[in-house]
């Protein structure tokens, strides 16, 4: 390799100059520069059951990794300009179980999608199937590359505190709604056992079909565990094996967060080995590539709208 040197002293100030122009920029536009924190996440060692609740403090033992993000443009629907930069992740297992905890910095709580004007915030962890060799396609991956991954979803995690009909609904959302009467429904209203009974055909395609987006009895909690093999191939697994807790923190970050001002905090766990041959399995000093979505509802952030991470690799203990 030929260096050239120069004692030109305006020419050296100009690409100086230069650099700091466009380091400035992003900074202000919020781009990463690069990846500041390393490619691997430590997984660390908890004794005892693993805290579902993100504030507990045994969560601050942990080391925490700073993601980058950057808008989808890989395929259509694009969204470059999304609202989330970077999402704070920690890994922890207790020799039987393995959680991951993520915290981002959202100014609005999102968590329904009744109106049509509404979207959810969403956060998603991906793992390839076989973690041995290259991975997938870090987008769904691919033909021969089978991607698990785990979704939160803040809409089921309303759904979680929505009382008897397990789900928030078009008459909660709209509590001075007024509609005709329609055939076999009760006089006092519809309530969840009327939906999968009687009224489940006329009424109620998404249950009588088996969507796990319209029947929160097939949803152990509010964490979808899914399949894909590429692009449109997503798809909800017969086992749904991750269980997950989301809070979001109007009043400012928690002790060890990621930032200042509202946050969500996530954390999703899950047993080390299932019999499930579409999950991803871990084991002592395995390294896992995984990789990282969100969704900002605000934005209008949905399906592949979203700001994604490249791989990272996941070091088992």
């Amino acid at each position: 390799m030929r260096v050239v040197q120069t004692r030109n002293k305006s020419l050296v100030f100009g690409i100086l100059l230069s650099v700091l122009v466009v380091g400035v920029m992003l900074t202000l536009g919020q781009v990463p520069l690069a990846v500041s924190q390393p490619v691997t996440i430590p997984v660390g060692t908890m004794k005892g059951a693993i805290p579902m609740d993100g504030a507990n403090p045994l969560w601050e033992s942990i080391p925490g990794v700073l993601i980058p993000l950057s808008g989808q443009t890989i395929t259509t629907p694009m969204h470059p300009n999304i609202s989330v930069k970077t999402v704070m992740v920690r890994m922890a297992t207790n020799g039987k179980e393995i959680a991951i905890w993520a915290n981002w910095g959202d100014q609005t709580l999102n968590n329904t999608v009744i109106g049509p004007q509404d979207f959810r915030d969403q956060m998603a962890v991906q793992f390839p199937v076989q973690t041995s060799g290259a991975p997938p396609f870090q987008c769904m991956g691919q033909s021969g590359g089978t991607v698990n991954i785990w979704r939160w979803n803040a809409e089921w995690q309303k759904d979680l505190g929505a009382g008897v009909a397990g789900m928030w609904d078009v008459d909660q959302q709209y509590p001075s709604i007024a509609w005709d009467f329609y055939y076999e429904e009760p006089s006092a209203g519809v309530t969840y056992m009327d939906r999968i009974g009687r009224s489940l055909g006329p009424f109620n395609p998404g249950i009588w079909s088996g969507n796990i987006l319209s029947d929160p009895d097939m949803r152990n909690s509010s964490v979808e565990d899914l399949s894909a093999t590429g692009f449109s191939t997503l798809t909800t697994q017969a086992s749904q094996d991750v269980f997950g807790l989301g809070l979001w923190e109007p009043y400012g970050a928690l002790k060890g967060g990621c930032c200042s001002g509202p946050t969500w905090l996530v954390v999703m766990k899950r047993a080390l080995k299932t019999n499930d041959p579409n999950d991803v399995q871990f084991s002592g000093g395995a390294s896992i590539p995984i990789a990282f979505a969100v969704w900002d509802g605000q934005n209008v952030e949905r399906n592949g709208q979203k700001g994604i991470s490249t791989w990272f690799t996941a070091k088992m203990p």
